[in-house]
Protein backbone atom coordinates (compact mmCIF):
# COMPACT_ATOMS: atom_id res chain seq x y z
CA UNK A 1 0.00 0.00 0.00
CA UNK A 2 1.55 3.26 -1.13
CA UNK A 3 1.07 6.43 0.87
CA UNK A 4 2.57 9.88 0.52
CA UNK A 5 2.87 11.64 3.83
CA UNK A 6 4.93 13.97 5.93
CA UNK A 7 8.40 12.70 6.79
CA UNK A 8 8.52 11.36 10.32
CA UNK A 9 10.09 13.50 12.97
CA UNK A 10 9.39 16.65 14.93
CA UNK A 11 8.21 18.55 11.85
CA UNK A 12 5.62 15.91 10.97
CA UNK A 13 4.41 15.76 14.55
CA UNK A 14 4.06 19.55 14.37
CA UNK A 15 1.81 19.34 11.31
CA UNK A 16 -0.38 16.67 12.91
CA UNK A 17 -0.53 18.78 16.05
CA UNK A 18 -1.61 21.80 14.01
CA UNK A 19 -4.42 19.77 12.46
CA UNK A 20 -5.62 18.52 15.85
CA UNK A 21 -5.51 22.01 17.33
CA UNK A 22 -7.43 23.44 14.36
CA UNK A 23 -10.21 20.84 14.63
CA UNK A 24 -10.41 21.07 18.42
CA UNK A 25 -10.53 24.88 18.39
CA UNK A 26 -13.61 24.99 16.14
CA UNK A 27 -17.01 25.39 17.75
CA UNK A 28 -19.50 22.64 16.94
CA UNK A 29 -21.79 24.27 14.40
CA UNK A 30 -24.39 23.20 11.85
CA UNK A 31 -21.75 21.91 9.40
CA UNK A 32 -20.62 19.36 11.98
CA UNK A 33 -24.23 18.47 12.74
CA UNK A 34 -25.16 17.99 9.08
CA UNK A 35 -22.10 15.84 8.48
CA UNK A 36 -23.04 13.68 11.44
CA UNK A 37 -26.67 13.43 10.29
CA UNK A 38 -25.67 12.36 6.76
CA UNK A 39 -23.43 9.61 8.09
CA UNK A 40 -26.00 8.58 10.69
CA UNK A 41 -28.76 8.25 8.09
CA UNK A 42 -26.62 5.75 6.22
CA UNK A 43 -26.09 3.86 9.49
CA UNK A 44 -29.87 3.85 10.02
CA UNK A 45 -30.44 2.09 6.69
CA UNK A 46 -27.57 -0.27 7.50
CA UNK A 47 -29.19 -1.42 10.75
CA UNK A 48 -32.66 -1.76 9.26
CA UNK A 49 -31.32 -3.93 6.46
CA UNK A 50 -29.40 -6.11 8.92
CA UNK A 51 -32.58 -6.63 10.92
CA UNK A 52 -35.19 -7.17 8.23
CA UNK A 53 -34.10 -10.66 7.17
CA UNK A 54 -34.61 -12.03 10.68
CA UNK A 55 -37.95 -10.26 10.95
CA UNK A 56 -39.34 -11.77 7.74
CA UNK A 57 -37.85 -15.20 8.53
CA UNK A 58 -41.05 -16.60 10.12
CA UNK A 59 -43.00 -15.60 6.99
CA UNK A 60 -40.41 -17.25 4.74
CA UNK A 61 -40.62 -20.34 6.91
CA UNK A 62 -44.38 -20.49 6.20
CA UNK A 63 -44.09 -19.78 2.47
CA UNK A 64 -40.90 -21.63 1.56
CA UNK A 65 -40.61 -24.06 4.47
CA UNK A 66 -37.11 -22.92 5.49
CA UNK A 67 -35.69 -24.27 8.76
CA UNK A 68 -34.05 -22.48 11.69
CA UNK A 69 -30.70 -23.58 10.29
CA UNK A 70 -31.51 -21.94 6.94
CA UNK A 71 -32.55 -18.76 8.76
CA UNK A 72 -29.13 -18.79 10.37
CA UNK A 73 -27.56 -19.33 6.93
CA UNK A 74 -29.34 -16.26 5.52
CA UNK A 75 -27.87 -14.22 8.35
CA UNK A 76 -24.50 -15.93 7.97
CA UNK A 77 -24.12 -15.03 4.29
CA UNK A 78 -25.30 -11.47 4.92
CA UNK A 79 -22.66 -10.90 7.55
CA UNK A 80 -20.01 -12.82 5.68
CA UNK A 81 -20.58 -10.33 2.85
CA UNK A 82 -20.32 -7.50 5.37
CA UNK A 83 -17.02 -8.94 6.58
CA UNK A 84 -15.62 -8.92 3.04
CA UNK A 85 -17.04 -5.46 2.41
CA UNK A 86 -15.45 -4.08 5.55
CA UNK A 87 -11.96 -5.35 4.64
CA UNK A 88 -12.36 -3.97 1.13
CA UNK A 89 -13.52 -0.65 2.55
CA UNK A 90 -10.55 -0.61 4.92
CA UNK A 91 -8.22 -0.87 1.92
CA UNK A 92 -10.01 1.75 -0.18
CA UNK A 93 -10.38 4.07 2.83
CA UNK A 94 -6.61 4.26 3.27
CA UNK A 95 -5.80 4.06 -0.44
CA UNK A 96 -8.43 6.28 -2.09
CA UNK A 97 -10.14 8.10 0.74
CA UNK A 98 -13.25 7.93 2.91
CA UNK A 99 -15.57 9.68 0.45
CA UNK A 100 -14.79 7.38 -2.49
CA UNK A 101 -15.53 4.33 -0.35
CA UNK A 102 -19.02 5.57 0.49
CA UNK A 103 -19.97 5.73 -3.19
CA UNK A 104 -19.41 2.13 -4.23
CA UNK A 105 -20.80 0.84 -0.92
CA UNK A 106 -24.13 2.51 -1.67
CA UNK A 107 -24.21 1.11 -5.20
CA UNK A 108 -23.75 -2.46 -4.00
CA UNK A 109 -26.28 -2.04 -1.20
CA UNK A 110 -28.93 -0.58 -3.54
CA UNK A 111 -28.60 -3.34 -6.15
CA UNK A 112 -28.55 -6.06 -3.48
CA UNK A 113 -31.75 -4.75 -1.88
CA UNK A 114 -33.59 -4.73 -5.20
CA UNK A 115 -32.48 -8.27 -6.09
CA UNK A 116 -33.49 -9.53 -2.61
CA UNK A 117 -36.99 -8.14 -3.06
CA UNK A 118 -37.32 -9.80 -6.47
CA UNK A 119 -35.78 -13.17 -5.54
CA UNK A 120 -37.74 -16.29 -6.45
CA UNK A 121 -35.77 -18.86 -4.48
CA UNK A 122 -33.69 -19.24 -1.35
CA UNK A 123 -30.55 -19.48 -3.51
CA UNK A 124 -31.17 -16.12 -5.23
CA UNK A 125 -32.05 -14.52 -1.90
CA UNK A 126 -28.78 -15.76 -0.41
CA UNK A 127 -26.81 -14.21 -3.28
CA UNK A 128 -28.70 -10.92 -2.95
CA UNK A 129 -28.12 -10.73 0.80
CA UNK A 130 -24.43 -11.45 0.25
CA UNK A 131 -24.27 -8.51 -2.19
CA UNK A 132 -26.13 -6.30 0.30
CA UNK A 133 -23.69 -7.36 2.96
CA UNK A 134 -20.64 -6.21 1.00
CA UNK A 135 -22.10 -2.71 0.72
CA UNK A 136 -23.30 -2.62 4.32
CA UNK A 137 -19.95 -3.73 5.71
CA UNK A 138 -18.09 -0.86 4.12
CA UNK A 139 -20.72 1.62 5.30
CA UNK A 140 -20.11 1.05 9.00
CA UNK A 141 -16.29 1.02 8.98
CA UNK A 142 -16.17 4.14 6.78
CA UNK A 143 -18.65 5.98 9.01
CA UNK A 144 -16.63 5.21 12.13
CA UNK A 145 -13.37 6.26 10.50
CA UNK A 146 -14.68 9.53 9.03
CA UNK A 147 -16.52 10.72 12.14
CA UNK A 148 -13.59 9.89 14.43
CA UNK A 149 -11.25 11.94 12.22
CA UNK A 150 -13.40 15.02 11.65
CA UNK A 151 -15.04 15.69 15.00
CA UNK A 152 -13.26 17.65 17.77
CA UNK A 153 -11.68 15.49 20.48
CA UNK A 154 -14.08 16.70 23.17
CA UNK A 155 -17.17 15.35 21.36
CA UNK A 156 -15.62 12.49 19.36
CA UNK A 157 -17.02 9.75 21.58
CA UNK A 158 -20.46 11.34 21.74
CA UNK A 159 -20.53 11.81 17.94
CA UNK A 160 -19.59 8.18 17.35
CA UNK A 161 -22.34 7.29 19.80
CA UNK A 162 -24.86 9.28 17.77
CA UNK A 163 -24.02 7.17 14.71
CA UNK A 164 -25.15 4.13 16.65
CA UNK A 165 -28.18 5.96 18.05
CA UNK A 166 -29.29 6.01 14.41
CA UNK A 167 -28.17 2.42 13.79
CA UNK A 168 -28.44 0.30 16.92
CA UNK A 169 -31.08 2.56 18.45
CA UNK A 170 -33.50 3.96 15.88
CA UNK A 171 -32.69 1.44 13.16
CA UNK A 172 -33.41 -1.60 15.29
CA UNK A 173 -36.53 0.10 16.69
CA UNK A 174 -37.95 1.26 13.35
CA UNK A 175 -37.21 -1.99 11.52
CA UNK A 176 -39.61 -4.25 13.51
CA UNK A 177 -42.21 -1.46 13.67
CA UNK A 178 -42.08 -1.07 9.87
CA UNK A 179 -42.20 -4.84 9.31
CA UNK A 180 -45.11 -5.15 11.75
CA UNK A 181 -47.07 -2.65 9.66
CA UNK A 182 -46.05 -4.05 6.28
CA UNK A 183 -46.78 -7.66 7.23
CA UNK A 184 -49.82 -6.70 9.30
CA UNK A 185 -52.38 -3.93 8.70
CA UNK A 186 -50.72 -2.77 5.46
CA UNK A 187 -50.08 -6.24 4.06
CA UNK A 188 -52.96 -6.06 1.54
CA UNK A 189 -51.57 -2.77 0.23
CA UNK A 190 -48.25 -4.49 -0.46
CA UNK A 191 -49.79 -7.45 -2.31
CA UNK A 192 -50.72 -9.88 0.46
CA UNK A 193 -48.68 -12.49 2.36
CA UNK A 194 -46.79 -13.81 -0.66
CA UNK A 195 -45.61 -10.39 -1.86
CA UNK A 196 -45.39 -8.04 1.14
CA UNK A 197 -42.17 -9.58 2.46
CA UNK A 198 -40.51 -8.67 -0.86
CA UNK A 199 -41.30 -5.02 -0.25
CA UNK A 200 -39.77 -5.30 3.21
CA UNK A 201 -36.44 -6.43 1.73
CA UNK A 202 -36.46 -4.22 -1.37
CA UNK A 203 -37.77 -0.93 -0.01
CA UNK A 204 -34.41 -0.04 1.53
CA UNK A 205 -33.08 0.73 -1.97
CA UNK A 206 -35.27 3.86 -2.22
CA UNK A 207 -33.72 5.95 0.59
CA UNK A 208 -30.29 4.55 -0.33
CA UNK A 209 -30.60 6.18 -3.74
CA UNK A 210 -31.36 9.51 -2.05
CA UNK A 211 -28.12 9.32 -0.07
CA UNK A 212 -26.16 9.43 -3.33
CA UNK A 213 -27.25 13.05 -3.58
CA UNK A 214 -26.58 13.84 0.06
CA UNK A 215 -23.10 12.35 0.00
CA UNK A 216 -22.01 15.03 -2.50
CA UNK A 217 -21.83 17.33 0.51
CA UNK A 218 -19.52 15.12 2.55
CA UNK A 219 -15.96 16.46 2.80
CA UNK A 220 -12.91 14.22 2.75
CA UNK A 221 -11.21 13.58 6.07
CA UNK A 222 -8.51 16.23 6.63
CA UNK A 223 -6.46 13.65 8.53
CA UNK A 224 -6.48 11.36 5.49
CA UNK A 225 -5.51 14.29 3.25
CA UNK A 226 -2.62 15.21 5.52
CA UNK A 227 -1.45 11.60 5.67
CA UNK A 228 -1.43 11.66 1.87
CA UNK A 229 0.69 14.83 1.94
CA UNK A 230 -2.11 17.00 0.55
CA UNK A 231 -1.75 19.93 2.93
CA UNK A 232 -3.56 22.38 0.63
CA UNK A 233 -6.71 20.25 0.38
CA UNK A 234 -6.62 19.56 4.13
CA UNK A 235 -6.58 23.33 4.69
CA UNK A 236 -9.48 23.68 2.26
CA UNK A 237 -11.62 21.23 4.27
CA UNK A 238 -10.70 22.95 7.52
CA UNK A 239 -11.60 26.32 6.00
CA UNK A 240 -15.01 25.03 4.92
CA UNK A 241 -15.70 23.72 8.42
CA UNK A 242 -14.56 27.02 9.95
CA UNK A 243 -16.99 28.84 7.60
CA UNK A 244 -19.74 26.43 8.66
CA UNK A 245 -20.00 25.00 5.14
CA UNK A 246 -19.77 21.43 3.87
CA UNK A 247 -19.44 22.27 0.18
CA UNK A 248 -16.76 24.67 -0.99
CA UNK A 249 -18.32 28.12 -1.58
CA UNK A 250 -17.43 30.14 -4.65
CA UNK A 251 -14.53 32.47 -4.17
CA UNK A 252 -13.50 30.85 -0.88
CA UNK A 253 -10.12 32.00 0.37
CA UNK A 254 -8.34 29.03 1.93
CA UNK A 255 -6.96 29.73 5.39
CA UNK A 256 -3.59 28.19 6.25
CA UNK A 257 -4.50 26.23 9.37
CA UNK A 258 -1.63 23.82 8.68
CA UNK A 259 1.64 25.56 7.86
CA UNK A 260 4.41 23.43 6.40
CA UNK A 261 7.83 24.98 6.91
CA UNK A 262 10.65 24.94 4.38
CA UNK A 263 12.36 22.00 6.13
CA UNK A 264 9.23 19.85 6.04
CA UNK A 265 9.28 17.77 2.90
CA UNK A 266 6.89 15.14 1.60
CA UNK A 267 8.25 11.66 1.02
CA UNK A 268 6.83 8.43 -0.35
CA UNK A 269 6.69 5.62 2.18
CA UNK A 270 5.14 2.16 2.09
CA UNK A 271 2.91 1.29 5.01
CA UNK A 272 2.05 -2.43 4.93
CA UNK A 273 -1.32 -3.62 6.11
CA UNK A 274 0.60 -5.97 8.41
CA UNK A 275 1.42 -2.94 10.58
CA UNK A 276 -1.70 -3.61 12.66
CA UNK A 277 -0.19 -6.97 13.64
CA UNK A 278 3.17 -5.57 14.75
CA UNK A 279 4.46 -4.20 18.04
CA UNK A 280 2.02 -2.31 20.24
CA UNK A 281 -0.66 -2.37 17.56
CA UNK A 282 -0.76 -6.18 17.66
CA UNK A 283 -1.97 -6.15 21.27
CA UNK A 284 -4.57 -3.49 20.48
CA UNK A 285 -5.77 -5.46 17.47
CA UNK A 286 -6.11 -8.69 19.46
CA UNK A 287 -8.07 -6.94 22.22
CA UNK A 288 -10.50 -5.02 20.03
CA UNK A 289 -11.09 -8.04 17.78
CA UNK A 290 -12.04 -10.17 20.78
CA UNK A 291 -14.30 -7.50 22.26
CA UNK A 292 -16.12 -6.77 19.00
CA UNK A 293 -16.49 -10.46 18.10
CA UNK A 294 -18.18 -11.19 21.41
CA UNK A 295 -20.50 -8.20 21.73
CA UNK A 296 -21.51 -7.93 18.06
CA UNK A 297 -21.92 -11.68 17.71
CA UNK A 298 -24.18 -11.75 20.77
CA UNK A 299 -26.28 -8.82 19.59
CA UNK A 300 -26.84 -10.13 16.08
CA UNK A 301 -27.64 -13.64 17.29
CA UNK A 302 -30.53 -12.30 19.34
CA UNK A 303 -31.54 -9.85 16.62
CA UNK A 304 -31.92 -12.72 14.14
CA UNK A 305 -33.65 -15.14 16.51
CA UNK A 306 -35.81 -12.82 18.64
CA UNK A 307 -39.04 -13.33 16.61
CA UNK A 308 -38.34 -17.07 16.39
CA UNK A 309 -37.73 -17.26 20.17
CA UNK A 310 -41.01 -15.50 20.87
CA UNK A 311 -42.90 -17.75 18.48
CA UNK A 312 -41.39 -20.74 20.34
CA UNK A 313 -42.89 -19.33 23.54
CA UNK A 314 -46.35 -19.60 22.00
CA UNK A 315 -46.83 -16.12 20.52
CA UNK A 316 -48.06 -15.70 16.94
CA UNK A 317 -46.02 -13.86 14.30
CA UNK A 318 -47.80 -10.50 14.69
CA UNK A 319 -47.46 -10.57 18.47
CA UNK A 320 -43.80 -11.56 18.27
CA UNK A 321 -43.04 -8.68 15.89
CA UNK A 322 -44.88 -6.25 18.16
CA UNK A 323 -43.02 -7.49 21.25
CA UNK A 324 -39.73 -7.32 19.35
CA UNK A 325 -40.49 -3.66 18.58
CA UNK A 326 -41.18 -2.95 22.26
CA UNK A 327 -38.04 -4.79 23.36
CA UNK A 328 -35.96 -2.84 20.85
CA UNK A 329 -36.86 0.41 22.61
CA UNK A 330 -34.12 -0.74 24.97
CA UNK A 331 -31.70 -0.48 22.06
CA UNK A 332 -32.50 3.22 21.63
CA UNK A 333 -31.97 3.76 25.36
CA UNK A 334 -28.66 1.90 25.16
CA UNK A 335 -27.49 3.97 22.20
CA UNK A 336 -28.35 7.23 23.96
CA UNK A 337 -26.52 6.01 27.07
CA UNK A 338 -23.49 5.10 24.95
CA UNK A 339 -23.39 8.57 23.41
CA UNK A 340 -23.51 10.18 26.86
CA UNK A 341 -20.99 7.74 28.33
CA UNK A 342 -18.73 8.33 25.32
CA UNK A 343 -18.52 11.95 26.46
CA UNK A 344 -18.27 11.30 30.20
CA UNK A 345 -17.04 7.78 31.02
CA UNK A 346 -13.89 5.82 30.22
CA UNK A 347 -14.24 3.22 27.47
CA UNK A 348 -12.79 0.33 29.50
CA UNK A 349 -15.13 0.96 32.42
CA UNK A 350 -18.21 0.84 30.20
CA UNK A 351 -17.07 -2.28 28.36
CA UNK A 352 -15.79 -4.15 31.43
CA UNK A 353 -18.59 -3.53 33.92
CA UNK A 354 -21.22 -3.63 31.18
CA UNK A 355 -20.19 -7.06 29.94
CA UNK A 356 -20.40 -8.51 33.47
CA UNK A 357 -23.90 -7.11 33.90
CA UNK A 358 -24.92 -8.46 30.49
CA UNK A 359 -24.05 -12.01 31.60
CA UNK A 360 -26.76 -12.03 34.27
CA UNK A 361 -29.35 -10.29 32.09
CA UNK A 362 -28.80 -12.74 29.22
CA UNK A 363 -29.34 -15.72 31.52
CA UNK A 364 -32.45 -14.12 33.05
CA UNK A 365 -33.98 -13.54 29.62
CA UNK A 366 -33.10 -17.05 28.47
CA UNK A 367 -35.11 -18.55 31.30
CA UNK A 368 -38.07 -16.14 31.04
CA UNK A 369 -41.31 -17.82 30.04
CA UNK A 370 -44.09 -15.28 30.65
CA UNK A 371 -45.00 -11.95 29.06
CA UNK A 372 -43.70 -9.57 31.76
CA UNK A 373 -40.20 -11.03 32.29
CA UNK A 374 -39.74 -11.49 28.54
CA UNK A 375 -40.36 -7.79 27.87
CA UNK A 376 -38.43 -6.59 30.93
CA UNK A 377 -35.29 -8.66 30.53
CA UNK A 378 -35.48 -8.48 26.74
CA UNK A 379 -35.50 -4.68 26.95
CA UNK A 380 -32.60 -4.66 29.42
CA UNK A 381 -30.65 -7.02 27.19
CA UNK A 382 -31.13 -4.67 24.23
CA UNK A 383 -29.86 -1.79 26.39
CA UNK A 384 -26.68 -3.71 27.12
CA UNK A 385 -26.25 -4.96 23.56
CA UNK A 386 -26.29 -1.48 22.06
CA UNK A 387 -24.41 0.21 24.91
CA UNK A 388 -21.54 -2.26 24.63
CA UNK A 389 -21.61 -2.51 20.86
CA UNK A 390 -21.56 1.26 20.38
CA UNK A 391 -18.72 1.71 22.85
CA UNK A 392 -16.70 -0.96 21.06
CA UNK A 393 -17.27 0.83 17.74
CA UNK A 394 -16.05 4.06 19.38
CA UNK A 395 -12.95 2.33 20.63
CA UNK A 396 -11.78 0.72 17.39
CA UNK A 397 -10.81 3.78 15.26
CA UNK A 398 -9.19 5.43 18.28
CA UNK A 399 -6.62 2.64 18.56
CA UNK A 400 -4.90 3.14 15.18
CA UNK A 401 -2.76 5.85 13.54
CA UNK A 402 -4.21 7.72 10.54
CA UNK A 403 -2.17 5.81 7.96
CA UNK A 404 -3.76 2.49 8.95
CA UNK A 405 -6.92 3.69 10.72
CA UNK A 406 -9.23 2.80 7.85
CA UNK A 407 -7.77 -0.68 7.45
CA UNK A 408 -7.51 -1.29 11.20
CA UNK A 409 -11.11 -0.22 11.76
CA UNK A 410 -12.27 -2.16 8.70
CA UNK A 411 -10.64 -5.34 9.96
CA UNK A 412 -12.15 -4.87 13.42
CA UNK A 413 -15.60 -4.41 11.88
CA UNK A 414 -14.94 -7.46 9.69
CA UNK A 415 -14.26 -9.57 12.77
CA UNK A 416 -17.60 -8.40 14.15
CA UNK A 417 -19.38 -9.38 10.95
CA UNK A 418 -17.63 -12.75 10.83
CA UNK A 419 -18.79 -13.40 14.37
CA UNK A 420 -22.29 -12.34 13.28
CA UNK A 421 -22.10 -14.91 10.49
CA UNK A 422 -20.84 -17.73 12.71
CA UNK A 423 -22.64 -17.32 16.03
CA UNK A 424 -26.22 -17.23 14.62
CA UNK A 425 -25.44 -20.49 12.83
CA UNK A 426 -24.17 -21.99 16.09
CA UNK A 427 -27.18 -20.54 17.91
CA UNK A 428 -29.50 -22.22 15.40
CA UNK A 429 -27.90 -25.56 16.22
CA UNK A 430 -28.11 -24.95 19.98
CA UNK A 431 -31.71 -23.74 19.66
CA UNK A 432 -32.77 -26.92 17.87
CA UNK A 433 -30.82 -29.25 20.16
CA UNK A 434 -31.04 -27.58 23.57
CA UNK A 435 -33.74 -24.92 23.34
CA UNK A 436 -33.69 -21.22 24.18
CA UNK A 437 -31.76 -21.68 27.45
CA UNK A 438 -28.81 -23.29 25.63
CA UNK A 439 -28.62 -20.42 23.19
CA UNK A 440 -28.54 -17.83 25.97
CA UNK A 441 -25.93 -19.79 27.90
CA UNK A 442 -23.71 -19.31 24.83
CA UNK A 443 -24.39 -15.54 24.98
CA UNK A 444 -23.35 -15.45 28.65
CA UNK A 445 -20.06 -17.25 27.92
CA UNK A 446 -19.32 -14.73 25.15
CA UNK A 447 -19.62 -11.86 27.61
CA UNK A 448 -17.28 -13.58 30.07
CA UNK A 449 -14.61 -13.71 27.35
CA UNK A 450 -15.25 -10.06 26.52
CA UNK A 451 -14.89 -8.91 30.13
CA UNK A 452 -11.47 -10.59 30.33
CA UNK A 453 -10.26 -9.10 27.05
CA UNK A 454 -11.15 -5.50 27.96
CA UNK A 455 -8.56 -5.50 30.76
CA UNK A 456 -5.69 -5.66 28.24
CA UNK A 457 -6.69 -2.65 26.09
CA UNK A 458 -5.54 1.01 26.38
CA UNK A 459 -7.80 3.81 27.58
CA UNK A 460 -8.65 6.37 24.88
CA UNK A 461 -11.37 8.52 26.45
CA UNK A 462 -10.69 12.26 26.22
CA UNK A 463 -7.40 11.88 24.34
CA UNK A 464 -6.59 13.18 20.86
CA UNK A 465 -6.19 10.56 18.14
CA UNK A 466 -2.55 11.51 17.73
CA UNK A 467 -1.73 11.12 21.42
CA UNK A 468 -3.44 7.75 21.90
CA UNK A 469 -2.55 6.20 18.54
CA UNK A 470 0.55 8.11 17.54
CA UNK A 471 3.15 7.02 15.01
CA UNK A 472 5.30 5.57 17.75
CA UNK A 473 2.75 2.74 18.01
CA UNK A 474 3.91 1.59 14.58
Amino acid sequence: MQHTHIERGASAQSLEGQLTRALDAMPVRSAHIWLLLLVSFGALLDAMTQANIGLVAPRLADLWGISALQIGLLSTLTFFGMAIGSVLAGYTNDRYGRKFTYTYNLALFTVGSLVAGLSGSVEVLLIARFMCGIGLGGELSTALTLISEVMPTRIRGAALGVVNVAAGGLGLLIAPALVTLMLGPLEPVFGGPEVAWRWVLGIMAVPALAIFVYRIFLPESPRFLLAEGNVDEANSVLTRLSLNRLRKPRGMVVKEFIKAGATERLVSQKVPFSAIFQGELFRRTAVVWTVIAMTFGAQLTILVFMPTVLVSRGYDLQSSLLYTTIINIGGLVGALMASYFGYRVKRRAVLGFGSVLAIFIALAFGYSETFGPILFFGGLLQVMFILLNTTAWMWAPELYPTRVRGFGTGCAVTVGFLSASIFPLLAGYLFESGGVAAMFAMIAVMYVVMALAVMFGPETHGKSLESVSGEEAL
